[in-house]
């Protein structure tokens, strides 16, 4: 399995950023690898919720179905991919997302752990090709969710986004 783990400051208050993240089905609003998307449940929070995305960047074209498999109010969730169209064939992808407070500022720690099908070829996949896109677009999405927190305003150009402020976490 693959794990990816960034983590980023953001100078907005713990709830605010906690509410950015549990408006699940507008992630399109600052995530810079996702022009649309929108809920594919009525529920709109907690375990259960669904949600459709469109993909942009290297995976242009796709769509993945998300829904919410543990959701801690305010503090942490956890998101499955369960589901894809033309993107990176998944065995299994979770997601998950910690939010807490740290001198005024909120820490967001994000954490991508996958699995490719295809065995041996969905191991030289990830190894040469999929896990440094999904290094980039993680630190997106983290860097994106920044700018939206500080700033208010959707992510409309990807390349606006400052990804520096975003911290490998080993």
């Amino acid at each position: 399995m693959t794990t990816i783990t960034r983590e980023v400051r953001i100078n907005a208050p713990k709830e605010k950023v906690w509410d950015i993240l549990a408006d699940f089905g507008n992630i399109y609003l600052f995530n810079p690898n996702v022009p649309t998307s929108y809920l594919t449940s009525d529920q709109k929070r907690g375990v259960g919720t669904t949600r459709h995305c469109d993909v942009a960047g290297p995976f242009d074209g796709a769509s993945i179905e998300e829904r919410i498999i543990s959701w801690n109010e305010g503090e942490s969730m956890e998101i499955e991919i369960y589901e894809g169209k033309k993107s990176p064939p998944f065995k299994k992808a979770i997601a998950s997302l910690r939010v807490s407070e740290d001198r005024g500022e909120t820490v967001v720690t994000g954490t991508l752990a996958y699995t490719l099908k295809m065995g041996p070829l969905g191991y030289m996949m990830d190894k040469f090709m999929v896990a440094s896109q999904f290094n980039k677009a993680w630190t997106g999405v983290l860097a994106g969710l920044k700018h939206y927190a500080e700033t208010g305003q959707p992510i409309e150009d990807p390349k606006v986004v400052d990804f520096t402020p975003v911290a490998v976490v080993a």
